[in-house]
């Protein structure tokens, strides 16, 4: 854009006009020094999705624990053996299918519904792994889980998601997806807490998150 000539007074009396305003080389450099500001916000909004669903999961994760541990210590008389009682029983809070498994069958519709029926313990049990594992599904990406042990020994349980941005960054395949450590029985502090049992077979990409309680 131009701005109005300015007349400048010269020696003896002549006047000539000075043009001033911007050149088109100014505007396509401006235009070129904007392009680069865009498109380093369109790649920070880009992570920052990125990691609003990872922060999603992680605290569905916590949710999920919270929830299948009250449920079992609602219900704990068929949680299994008890060094309190001395009863030997098997827990009836047990899922073990593997991932894929998990992935190809249809959750089922809990009968009867515990929420609106009077139940057993076994049947509340049914109840509350049916939807629990519902709940798993709709929560984490492709949602699975594991559990497994019993009151005397304590019930453990792994969550297992699909993470499509689980790669190995840093290495020159940034982009292929790896595979979470399998438990061994051997780690301790975050590595225990994120391997994936032998018995969850998770394939590449597949998260897991591991925990354990007393009912």
């Amino acid at each position: 854009m131009t701005s109005i000539p300015k007349p400048v007074q010269l020696i003896g009396g002549d006047y000539k006009v000075k043009m001033t305003g911007v050149t088109l080389v100014e505007v396509l450099i401006a235009v070129v020094i904007l392009s680069f500001g865009l498109l380093g916000v369109a790649g920070l909004q880009a992570n920052v999705t990125k990691y609003k669903i990872n922060t999603w999961s992680r605290s569905a994760i916590s949710s999920l624990y919270s929830d299948i541990a009250d449920r079992v210590r609602m219900n704990s008389d068929v949680a299994g053996s008890s060094f309190i009682t001395g009863v030997t029983s098997t827990s009836q809070y047990l899922l073990d299918s593997s991932w894929a498994t998990q992935q190809s069958a249809a959750i089922p519709t809990p009968s009867p519904n515990c929420e609106t029926s009077t139940c057993s313990t076994a049947e509340r049990a049914t109840y509350d792994m049916i939807v629990w594992r519902q709940h798993v599904r709709s929560s984490l990406p492709q949602g699975s889980a594991l559990v497994s042990g019993d009151r005397l020994n304590g019930i453990a349980v792994t969550l297992m998601w699909y993470d499509k941005e689980f790669t190995d960054k840093g290495k020159a395949a940034d982009s292929t997806l790896i595979s979470s450590a399998t438990c061994t029985g051997a780690e301790t502090g975050m590595a225990k807490q994120s391997c994936c049992p032998a018995t969850a077979s998770a394939p590449v990409g597949v998260r897991c998150a591991g925990f354990s309680f007393i009912p």
